[in-house]
């Protein structure tokens, strides 16, 4: 009997564990699953599948109507591979503060899931060309506050479609401040406003200055930018904004990390 694997997704952390999977004869594949929502997603194993495979994604209950397809093909050791989506609403429909939607290649061992891209809308569809080492894994789309999370979030909107249990839907929300946005400002920097509040709040001025002050720093370009200079140097602005954003995700990272290891130390310097 195949094992069935688990995901759990208490906000953005991700736990893999096992459990028997009682479906009869070929119907046994090993899925992921949000455990407090008992949402199941299949996964493939590519390196036996043909060297060019058609996938096809579902939306969830937070995005019903979203759909889309992948082209997954074998190329340099590993697997490129192709995503077009349809159906998708703004991501601040699922929650205000969630401004982007990103693909992840979920593993089934314990290695961390692999950001694979921002899928950036145009209208209700978006386009993405990628590549993964991965050789079995799950693919889903969650909305996200910025593009350069190292970990996917509870909201997920599109999953693979695999032979699976069939399970209700239920995700659990993240807990961030609202965002009002102003249409004439770039997505990119409310990304980047976003991810300089997020690794605000883990900590990162105390934790992570260095990067976290070079967030500030090309964040404050990026808006200055944008407030002083004209059209043809939004791409300009853009460029700053993404900037900021990934060593904002640096910073919350390494706050997060040292964080945690300060804890012990402390609990021993109060005995």
């Amino acid at each position: 009997m195949k094992p069935i694997y688990f995901i759990l997704f208490p906000i953005c952390l991700i736990c893999i564990g096992t459990a028997a999977q009682n479906m009869p004869g070929e119907n046994r594949v090993p899925v992921l699953r949000l455990m407090e929502g008992r949402h199941a997603v299949g996964v493939e194993n590519y390196s036996q599948r043909p060297p060019e495979t058609s996938v096809d994604f579902a939306g969830t209950a937070l995005m019903p109507k979203a759909h889309g397809t992948a082209k997954v093909e074998s190329a340099g050791g590993g697997f490129k591979v192709q995503v077009h989506v349809e159906g998708l609403g703004p991501a601040s429909q699922v929650d205000p503060a969630f401004l982007t939607y990103v693909l992840w290649a979920i593993p089934l061992n314990q290695k961390s899931p692999q950001n694979m891209g921002e899928l950036v809308l145009k209208g209700d569809e978006g386009t993405l060309t990628t590549f993964t080492n991965f050789a079995t894994f799950a693919m889903i789309v969650t909305a996200e506050p910025y593009f350069a999370v190292k970990q996917p979030s509870a909201l997920l909107v599109l999953q693979n479609v695999l032979p699976s249990p069939a399970d209700d839907p239920n995700v659990l929300r993240a807990d961030l401040l609202p965002l009002q946005k102003d249409p004439k400002t770039p997505l990119d920097i409310y990304e980047a406003r976003n991810a300089v509040r997020i690794a605000r709040s883990a900590g990162a001025e105390r934790y992570a200055a260095e990067p976290f002050h070079k967030a500030l720093q090309l964040l404050q370009q990026a808006e200055s930018i944008f407030s002083h200079k004209h059209r043809q140097d939004i791409p300009d602005v853009k460029q700053k904004a993404r900037e900021a954003t990934e060593a904002a995700e640096d910073a919350r990272a390494v706050a997060t990390e040292r964080g945690q290891e300060s804890k012990p130390l402390k609990s021993a310097d109060a005995q």
